[in-house]
């Protein structure tokens, strides 16, 4: 009989949510739970990555799961999509005030429902830009313009822009974005040129 529903890898669910989710619940043979069914109806929630259930005998169920990582925000017809690092719509917002996620401009969404992968290589290369950054640097970003894959655009909350150019070497210009902003400039940036190999170029809202 099971007498203990444990719950691993959860951040943003409580336990008694995913507990929920499973439709499990103490009380139940251990031998007869449909582990495959349970498994299906968790992963079915938009925020779940991943799930596997197994029994720990003599009495515990164990659900272990992983949760998908909101790393954007996509204007979708009359609200704003909080999309997942692996490209899936998590839910929907009225207003981008209500997060703090950067906001991918340049591709607008016509429909999109929780749990659906996000169409698109231009959604698709802004969010490998998004992944290849430190947290600190994706704090950082107030909007991501990819309506043009040639000359992709990054805002941050200081509004410098930053200059990507294409959809290669995305790692290397990261690399060359935080040397720049390592070296705490005294004046504001006005925008960073990496879309080309060599120096980064910089320019200050300063400069004539």
């Amino acid at each position: 009989m099971v007498k203990e529903i444990a719950v691993k890898g959860n951040k943003v669910f409580s336990t008694a949510e995913v507990v929920s989710l499973s439709g499990l619940s103490s009380g139940l043979n251990i031998f007869k739970v449909n582990l495959k069914q349970a498994e299906s109806k968790v992963g079915m929630h938009p925020m779940i990555k991943a799930v596997q259930i197994i029994r720990d005998f003599p009495a515990t169920i164990i659900i272990d799961i992983t949760e998908r990582e909101q790393a954007a925000l996509v204007y979708c017809t009359d609200s704003f999509a909080v999309i997942s690092s692996d490209g899936y719509c998590l839910i929907k917002e009225s207003s981008p005030g209500q997060t703090n996620l950067p906001i991918i401009t340049g591709e607008e969404l016509k429909s999109l429902a929780p749990g659906q992968k996000i169409p698109g290589e231009k959604l698709a290369v802004a969010l490998d830009y998004l992944k290849a950054m430190p947290v600190n640097l994706r704090a950082a970003v107030s909007e991501l313009n990819v309506s043009d894959l040639n000359n992709i655009r990054m805002y941050t909350m200081d509004k410098a822009e930053v200059r990507f150019g294409d959809k290669n070497r995305i790692m290397e210009k990261i690399n060359l974005y935080q040397e720049v902003i390592r070296q705490k400039y005294d004046n504001k940036i006005q925008y960073i040129d990496i879309s080309y190999k060599g120096s980064p170029v910089i320019k200050f809202v300063s400069d004539s």
